[in-house]
């Protein structure tokens, strides 16, 4: 099961158990996040892209008007037998209609490209603020809010997908569309519509316009207010499925990576029953989407199948009296049709703006938790270190997140060429004492500077291998090109993995393929083509036999004897291997000096 959100203020608005932002901040959010894109080093493109969308956008319009025009002639023609104009109309209705396709095939090539160019922008801006500041691990390590990658993969996609209209620029391209197809076929109406007399107090007040017009007003505005109260719950139900949708892929992918475990504990029923209950999630609010979506569905319906039948009742009784032609009956009842659509734009991309609305909120918590700043206890100075000195720390105090105390470090000197152990129970802060040395745990108090010469290496006990050939994990963060094969058959056959030289370029998962004793001998590897001057080992060796321990360390002293290092461990014969120790108990550290034996 994927673990709750932290107890913060966007957390708690997702769940549903905070208020959302005031609407004004909200908009702010939305506006940035759309003009972004056309205020950038791309803008010459995106405002072209948009301009021309905007152009065929309105230029959709003006065919429906030409069709408007062509179906009165046609039918005033076959309600007078003109045959003699029926071969032109049928010529003039196929320019129509070549136009028309025209139209939407110009419309799929620019906003496809449109949306694609948006997207591949958008996508990068906020990857290259989740890497800055390390505020991908930050987000994770306090749970700010959930899957991340989900928001920026798929809601910025939704986002800027312009290709179905459902994007803010399509929904107000299409608002500007609306207005001006309402106010050409309002005047269309006018032709065909008579006069509205309402009596008030006695007196008959006509309203200027035609009755067409008023009743099409009065029916959106009746329509809207209803569609608007049926969809209200649709949002919030919305975001619930993308935020438990990706809890259940982020579980899958947790079996997936780690199924030997899995099979090997026999935890299958475990690991079942918590997808079926990740699954029950997405069941329970899929049922309350559902009936939201009905009710927003039949709303929708019958509102655009009465739109089709009342200029009916208020055009055909002037055909039957003679006052209007049957062509005009037609043509108003299209009329009429176009002129409620474009007046209830809003009705139309309710379901549309509904789920821009769950996107943008969702993109507002990933903003927001990236621009999360937490006050920063521990300074740490990299490069400020005093000549000679490798790591200087003063006056620590390591804490966890929730502020308890777990280790105190008054000062603590590594110098130049020293080799440190750091020894303790399980708990003690071992980790988290190499996390501030990186730079990577502000919670606290007191200072870490590091060394100002060289290059530091830290080795997690977990290693990272990235997804390629064993060459690149062997050479990361290095490209793979900027070492020949020699120098890293060489490396293999050092650290015992030689029976993978002849596998070194294909391409596997090889953090699956790899046991972790075979990882931590990657790792060797990698020590010894980087040969950094600080070398720091977080357990480097815990996988290893003692015999491949001791040879891991061996190979690091011959090849390295001069560098830092700082290792943890916990088998005592590996402390040999080192000059100094720190030993971590009742959270404080007490430092000693490793006498050589005779």
């Amino acid at each position: 099961m994927m673990p709750p959100s932290a107890d913060v203020e966007e957390a708690r608005r997702e769940a549903g158990l905070q208020p959302n932002q005031p609407a004004r901040e909200r908009f702010a959010h939305a506006w940035r996040l759309t003009t972004r894109y056309f205020v950038s080093e791309d803008w010459k493109v995106a405002w072209a892209l948009l301009i021309a969308y905007c152009a065929i956008s309105f230029g959709g319009v003006y065919t429906f008007i030409l069709s408007n025009h062509w179906q009165r002639e046609f039918f005033d023609s076959i309600e007078q037998r003109q045959s003699s104009l029926f071969v032109t109309l049928i010529m003039t209705f196929l320019m129509i209609a070549a136009l028309q396709v025209g139209v939407v095939l110009a419309n799929n090539l620019v906003s496809w490209t449109l949306s694609i160019r948006w997207r591949n922008w958008l996508t990068n801006w906020y990857m290259d603020r989740w890497f800055a500041r390390d505020r991908f691990y930050e987000i994770e390590r306090l749970r700010l809010i959930d899957n991340p990658d989900q928001r920026i993969a798929e809601d910025i996609k939704n986002f800027t997908l312009v290709t179905q209209g459902n994007s803010l620029v399509g929904i107000a391209v299409g608002l500007v569309g609306s207005l001006i197809s309402a106010v050409s076929f309002g005047y269309i109406l006018l032709q065909t519509s008579g006069p509205l007399v309402i009596p008030v107090a006695g007196y008959r007040v006509s309203l200027p316009g035609g009755d067409l017009i008023w009743f099409a007003i009065f029916y959106v505005l009746f329509g809207s207010v209803v569609i608007t109260w049926i969809g209200k719950p649709f949002i919030r139900r919305r975001m619930r499925e993308q935020h438990y949708e990706a809890d259940f892929r982020t579980n899958l992918i947790h079996v997936r990576r780690n199924g030997e475990q899995i099979a090997f504990s026999r935890t299958q029923d475990m690991e079942r029953a918590g997808l079926k209950g990740s699954f029950a999630n997405i069941r329970r609010n899929w049922y309350r989407l559902m009936w939201a979506n009905i009710g927003l569905s039949a709303g929708s319906s019958i509102y655009e199948r009465v739109m089709g039948v009342i200029p009916l009742f208020l055009t055909v009784p002037k055909f039957f009296a003679g006052q209007i032609s049957f062509g005009q009956v037609m043509a108003s009842r299209d009329a009429f049709t176009q002129f409620s659509s474009s007046l209830s734009y809003f009705v139309q991309v309710y379901p549309g703006l509904a789920q821009q609305i769950a996107n943008i909120n969702r993109l507002k918590a990933l903003d927001d938790s990236i621009d999360h700043e937490r006050p920063r206890g521990i300074a740490f100075r990299p490069g400020e270190a005093g000549e000679g000195i490798a790591i200087d720390v003063e006056n620590l105090e390591l804490r966890r997140p929730n502020g308890q105390p777990l280790l105190s470090l008054e000062e603590w000197k590594v110098r130049d060429g020293e080799r440190w152990v750091i020894e303790g129970s399980s708990g003690a802060g071992k980790t988290t004492l190499l996390r501030a040395i990186a730079g990577l745990w502000p919670d606290g108090a007191g200072s870490v500077a590091m060394t100002r010469h060289g290059t530091a290496m830290l080795v997690p006990q977990r290693l990272y291998l990235p997804l390629g050939s064993l060459k690149d994990a062997v050479c990361f963060p290095d490209r793979a090109e900027e070492h020949d094969d020699a120098t890293v058959a060489a490396l293999l056959e050092k650290v015992r993995l030689g029976t993978h030289v002849a596998e070194m370029h294909e391409l596997r998962v090889w953090q699956d393929e790899l046991s972790p004793g075979e990882q931590q001998r990657v790792a060797l590897a990698r020590i010894l083509l980087q040969r950094p001057t600080l070398l720091v080992l977080d357990e480097a060796t815990s996988a290893l036999d003692a015999d491949n321990a001791a040879h891991f360390y061996e190979t690091v002293r011959a090849a390295m004897p001069g560098s830092t290092i700082v290792s943890v461990v916990h088998n005592e014969k590996l402390a040999a291997y080192h000059t100094h120790r720190l030993l971590m108990q009742d959270r404080r550290a007490i430092k000693s000096k490793i006498e050589k034996k005779a």
